[in-house]
């Protein structure tokens, strides 16, 4: 049994997958950008085209070597676009919770229709602009997406996570709404998805221990445990009948349980206590 304990991507995995809404989640390795000019490109739709440029600057400034500062870019300067608003001196990427929603309707000034970039973060000699919604706590937010996809926007959204020093940021995945000019809720995934199951697969929880039983034989089976905010709690690789995890590693009542096996689903929220 493999385990990669509480993080907030599935970090081992590279997978695309449609789910409820036509949503189509795009994980990729946690990527950190903590050197000065650093750049990290992105495909949010998943049409081979990058649409999104994210750059750390970092001790830097043309005399004082004391900014600090998180910027994204689309490629597409006309169709790309961040959520966000002009805030201050500077258009500013809104930091979105879990289930906001992302659309038409919102605001999408979070570029500069000049200088063609958006600020995540702005930070002098360590103190925070205080414009900037990606303050303290320094857990994971999302980024509002509006790209462009055979004449028709698509809307979607990237996880990510500042460093509370705003010296790094952390790029962890990505999601968007495979339906044309239909909105999505940042950070929603498996948590729409109706219940399903699978022949011969069953869970009980017993001594402490969440319990996952198989017929033998079967291919390795990819699990993933989140809890009902949509953040990933544990996940890991299924290859014997049983796969036991401690109950007091999930810091919730109630989980929603993901496995995939061969192209087929069980997906079940199930009650701690």
């Amino acid at each position: 049994m493999m385990l990669n304990k509480l993080h907030a991507a599935l970090a081992v995995l590279a997978l695309s997958l449609t789910v409820h809404a036509q949503y189509v989640y795009v994980d990729f390795n946690d990527t950190t950008l903590s050197l000065n000019g650093q750049i990290f490109d992105l495909d949010v739709n998943q049409d081979t085209a990058m649409d999104f440029r994210f750059t750390l600057l970092r001790d830097t400034g043309t005399t004082t070597n004391l900014i600090d500062a998180a910027l994204v870019a689309p490629f597409d300067s006309v169709n790309g676009a961040i959520l966000g608003q002009q805030r201050g001196l500077f258009h500013y990427a809104d930091r979105l919770e879990v289930g906001d929603l992302i659309g038409a309707t919102v605001s999408w000034a979070g570029m500069s229709p000049s200088d063609e970039y958006g600020t995540i973060d702005y930070r002098f000699d360590s103190v925070h602009d205080p414009y900037s919604q990606w303050q303290a706590p320094y857990t994971d937010g999302f980024l509002g997406t509006r790209t462009e996809k055979n004449g028709q926007f698509i809307y979607g959204w990237i996880r990510m996570q500042m460093a509370a020093d705003g010296k790094s940021f952390t790029l962890k995945d990505c999601a968007y709404q495979q339906k044309a000019d239909s909105t999505i809720e940042a950070g929603h995934l498996w948590i729409s998805l109706a219940e399903e199951g699978l022949a011969g697969y069953g869970w009980r929880v017993a001594q402490g221990g969440l319990y996952l039983q198989r017929p033998g034989h079967q291919a390795p089976a990819t699990v993933r445990i989140l809890g009902l905010n949509g953040q990933t709690l544990v996940s890991g690789i299924w290859r014997d009948e049983e796969w036991v995890l401690p109950v007091a590693a999930l810091p919730a009542s109630v989980v929603l349980l993901v496995v995939e096996c061969e192209d087929q689903h069980w997906v079940e929220r199930i009650p701690l206590l």
